[in-house]
């Protein structure tokens, strides 16, 4: 059985004056945080987290300083778990859509010192599987989310080269 990896890098350090206590509480659980008396690091070995639990209480607390116009962490949990947020429970939270990304550009809209953040990400693999190995690249700004992966990479390559005649097949 093979495993697969997802080490991700976020850059620069975020300022923690630039974070709602939501957003900081949210990312702290997404990935490994390290902190400094000014900013926050975000990376994870593995790759983000897909599941998270939160404490109820905890949600509530870090809530007060946002809003869902200035937040769409904060609006996704008011529009869809109002009750759990009430309750004394905690609170999963799947992460399958990618919602950190929306929040990193959230940090950024923001911000007056940050006027963009990037991910970084290897995809790596136990063993040596053509679909295991490649990597993604993304720029966050207030106005967009680019990212491209080496897989679409390499298409744009197999339609260049295929244009110019240089090969009579790819995408592999």
């Amino acid at each position: 059985m093979a495993d697969y990896y997802t080490p991700t890098v976020v850059d620069p350090m975020i300022p923690l004056a630039a974070m709602l206590p939501i957003e900081r509480l949210f990312l702290s659980q997404v990935f490994d945080e390290e902190l400094t008396s000014e900013a926050a690091y975000y990376f994870s070995e593995n790759g983000a987290r897909d599941l998270i639990s939160l404490a109820a209480s905890e949600i509530r607390a870090a809530l007060d300083a946002a809003t869902p116009e200035t937040s769409r962490l904060a609006q996704k949990l008011i529009d869809e778990l109002p009750d759990a947020i009430l309750g004394e429970d905690d609170i999963d939270l799947d992460m399958g859509g990618d919602l950190w990304a929306d929040v990193l550009q959230d940090i950024v809209r923001r911000s007056p010192d940050l006027d963009h953040l990037t991910v970084t990400m290897a995809f790596t693999c136990s063993k040596m599987r053509p679909d295991g190995f490649g990597g993604l690249a993304m720029l966050i700004t207030a106005n967009s989310i680019r990212s491209e992966s080496t897989h679409t990479l390499f298409d744009r390559f197999y339609t260049e080269a295929a244009a110019n005649g240089e090969i009579s097949h790819g995408n592999s």
